[in-house]
């Protein structure tokens, strides 16, 4: 995973601990279908976003959001508490829907940037990950390995 600040600072998720504000998957680079379908299994059996955390997905275009939702992945998101938007430019360049806040706010995202202030204020941080790595931490409300989250 890519830690705050640039795409290029990478670790592996094991050497991050951190709590998270929001998690976000989609935009128009990594909202693919394939992408959601990734998120959905973690969430699958019942388990639920953690009631301190924003989830949001966005897919990439009309037709993965029609997909997405043919597919049930739309539902299973839903009803683990996340919010399933229709196809958008938004928080991945600081626009809205889940812009990040003033007071350190934090988020692991599945789009390609992380620059200071780019989903946001300045002040906040955003991990970039995977679309697994990125809905585990949701239901963990903390950046974890999605086989924390599916051991359980």
């Amino acid at each position: 995973m890519a830690l705050p600040g640039s795409p290029d600072n990478v670790r592996p998720v094991s050497e991050v601990d951190d709590h998270i504000d929001q998690a976000y998957i989609g935009s128009c680079t990594n909202g693919r279908l394939e992408d959601i379908r990734k998120a959905a299994e973690i969430l699958r059996g019942g388990r639920k976003v953690h009631p301190s955390v924003r989830l949001i997905v966005v897919p990439s275009s009309q037709r993965v959001y029609e997909d997405a939702i043919r597919e049930g992945l739309a539902e299973i998101i839903v009803e683990a508490g996340g919010f399933f938007s229709g196809p958008t430019c938004g928080a991945c360049l600081g626009g809205y829907m889940g812009v990040l806040g003033p007071g350190g706010e934090v988020c692991i995202s599945s789009t390609n940037r992380n620059f200071l202030g780019r989903m946001g204020d300045r002040d906040s941080k955003v991990y970039l990950a995977n679309p697994s790595v990125v809905a585990a931490s949701a239901v963990a409300g903390r950046i974890v390995k999605p086989e924390e989250v599916l051991a359980r």
